[in-house]
């Protein structure tokens, strides 16, 4: 069955010009014939991505090995190592042995747990107005008390001038992720500071580490990262810790430490061969860790950490992390904490029990984080009621508002999937 449309298009001065009926008996749209994605000529591909994961697994195999035998032959080498990882950008050991494994502590009877996360609405030049939209959700979950947890959700519009550009930039794609980041740990701080139940763990879903491209000149990249150290500092005042944590983490850098101990840690050998560790993921090695357990303590290689967390008293340390109860296949993530974690006995188990606690909740993931995450999400309903919400608020304004042709032609096309022949 074909439909013929009769289509009208706005000129830039708004008048409404009809097609030619030469122009419109080209354009046909047809019901039944949708093109979406053509499955059936993904089939050989599919199959040949399942085969190549399957050789991936036998050759993982044996790297895994050899990385575990290399983890107990160097495990007292931390000291020796220290120096060349930090110049290989491996992970850079601590005091403890590599091949620490240290059990699950007790949690405290009661405690608090303080999640947060984010989520954002890019700047759209295609779009009615200019802004971007950040929403934050957070959550405090306080273990042992029979309180409810407190669920909050809080956006924040960017539409001003001086809120949209930076140095000549539109603030997008990175410059808005770093306000995202300073937003949800800005939210956890003022969290942490008014939270009468101690102890405190307040959690971010990620990395701790801000990264900031090189689009901005080095001192606005230093004082974004300034800021976000701050807020670390403003959680320590209050007496709460603070970690991030990495569900099913793809970082190589404990591996690369393995492979430079290897070497008896010759820089410029390492450098220059074939690390056969290179794709093999850290938890891949952790795997063994027990129920609960985690693994020892290393510091992340990242210039950024080097440069600005550690004078300051922030440097990231990380572990590997079983999240699995006994007799379950491992769950191993990744957790990052500031040195005056780290470098705290009773600190750092309160983030173990904590965390692991969190997780025990949900099955694999602290129940926080996900709830954090669900209060930040923009659903594209919500997305769409928005747009419809700022359309009728600059027509109130008087304030003619179009999209782009782009757009247009994106809305007529995306909503009903069709397709147009010409």
């Amino acid at each position: 069955m074909s439909i013929v449309l009769l289509l009208y298009l706005a000129d830039d001065r708004g008048a409404n010009s009809r097609l030619s009926v030469a122009a419109l008996s080209s354009i046909i749209i047809t019901g039944e014939d949708r093109v979406t994605l053509e499955l059936s000529r993904l089939t050989g591909q599919v199959r040949a991505l399942g085969e190549e994961l399957a050789a991936r697994e036998r050759r993982y195999a044996d790297l895994v090995a050899l990385a575990r035998r290399w983890l107990v032959q160097y495990a007292d080498w931390g000291e020796r190592l220290r120096h060349p990882a930090r110049v290989i950008r491996a992970a850079i050991p601590t005091d403890e042995p590599l091949n620490a494994v240290h059990p699950l502590p007790a949690a405290p009877e009661q405690f608090a747990v303080i999640a947060a996360d984010g989520s954002q609405i890019q700047p759209d030049r295609h779009g009615a107005a200019l802004y971007y939209l950040i929403n934050v959700g957070s959550l405090v979950y306080r273990h042992g008390t029979g309180v409810a947890p407190e669920a909050y959700s809080e956006p924040t519009l960017g539409y001003t001038e001086a809120d949209l550009y930076e140095n000549g930039l539109l603030v997008a794609g990175n410059l808005l992720d770093v306000r995202r980041d300073l937003a949800e740990i800005t939210r956890l701080a003022d969290l942490c500071t008014v939270e009468p139940l101690r102890p405190t763990v307040a959690l971010v879903d990620g990395t701790l580490i801000l990264w900031v491209l090189e689009d901005l000149p080095a001192e606005g990249r230093r004082a974004k990262v300034m800021a976000y150290l701050d807020q670390l500092a403003r959680i320590r005042r209050a007496g709460a810790v603070v970690a991030a944590f990495i569900s099913r983490p793809r970082r190589a850098e404990v591996t690369r430490l393995l492979y430079l101990a290897s070497l008896e840690g010759d820089v410029n050998r390492a450098s220059q061969e074939l690390n056969p560790l290179e794709h093999l993921p850290d938890r891949a090695v952790f795997r063994t860790l027990p129920a609960g357990a985690r693994s020892a303590l290393f510091i992340s290689p990242s210039p950024i950490n080097h440069e600005y967390y550690h004078p300051a008293g922030h440097a990231v340390h990380f572990y590997y992390l079983n999240l699995a109860e006994e007799g379950r296949a491992p769950v191993i993530a990744r957790v990052e904490v500031p040195a005056w974690v780290a470098e705290d006995p009773d600190r750092l188990k309160l983030v173990h029990a904590g965390i692991v606690a969190q997780a025990r909740i949900t099955g694999d993931y602290p129940y926080a984080l996900a709830r954090a995450d669900e209060l930040a999400y923009i659903s594209s309903q919500e997305r769409e009621a928005f747009e419809e919400m700022v359309t009728t608020a600059l027509l109130r304004t008087g304030v003619r508002t179009t999209l782009s042709p782009k757009a247009y032609y994106k809305t007529l096309t995306r909503r009903g999937r069709r397709r147009y022949r010409l």
